[in-house]
């Protein structure tokens, strides 16, 4: 039996994958891909939109529903109607690949796919990928860290103090999913200092049409943060 693959998209950006991850959808007979359920009841899946960017055979792809609510038993049962899936072609011979976007290890819902994958005995092999804030980084050629800075990288926010207590100390900071505690990081930009830089991004690396960039703290303030965007700030 193969192993299965959980394959690394990258940010959106078809380009932005690595040459190992192409290679592994292009061996796989069946790839899946979370998605999401829309009104009309169709799926709408940005890991298949980026398969069908790269000209993956259409009849490999697998799009699977994840609900997208807090309350997680439901997405949970999702994977799990999803790994049946995935269990039973691996048992008819079929090479499958599982994707996730950005990385498959840092924040990703396929590590959950991964769990259950183990907890039946399954091998997986995960190819590595590039998370969003660095192609975001590299986009504006904004510097992350350097030397001996630190950086920590944050899901959620509890205060404005809690986000300017982490510069002042020096550490530069990685925003994700603003959009959960968006009063907070408005808060620390009215507060922040001069020298204290703030880089906020949307749909970078994923929907050039909608793509934002700035680092003028009246332009940030006016945003009203989507999921798919982030900040960095540091010194400088």
């Amino acid at each position: 039996m193969h192993p299965i693959s959980i394959i690394s998209l990258g940010p959106g950006d078809p380009e932005l994958i690595t040459l190992k991850g192409l290679r592994r959808l292009r061996q796989a007979d069946a790839i899946y891909c979370p998605a999401t359920v829309q009104p009309d009841g169709s799926l709408a899946s940005r890991a298949a939109d980026i398969l069908r960017a790269l000209d993956i055979d259409l009849a490999a792809i697998r799009p699977f529903p994840v609900a997208m609510r807090d309350d997680r038993a439901a997405a949970l049962a999702d994977y799990g109607a999803a790994v049946e899936r995935i269990a039973a072609e691996c048992a008819e011979g079929r090479r499958v690949a599982v994707t996730a976007e950005g990385d498959a290890g840092f924040y990703s819902s396929s590590g959950y796919v991964s769990a259950l994958l183990a907890e039946r005995g399954l091998l997986t092999e995960r190819i590595a990928g590039i998370p969003a804030f660095v192609a975001c980084a590299a986009s504006e050629g904004v510097v992350i860290a350097e030397q001996t800075e630190e950086t920590d990288v944050l899901t959620t926010l509890t205060s404005a103090d809690e986000l300017l207590g982490r510069v002042a100390a020096g550490r530069s900071v990685v925003l994700m999913k603003p959009s959960r505690y968006a009063s907070a990081v408005k808060e620390a930009l009215a507060q922040a200092p001069e020298g204290v830089a703030f880089h906020y991004f949307e749909h970078v690396g994923a929907d050039a049409d909608r793509a934002f960039y700035s680092c003028r703290r009246d332009a940030i303030l006016e945003r009203r943060f989507p999921y798919f965007s982030l900040l960095i700030v540091r010194r400088g």
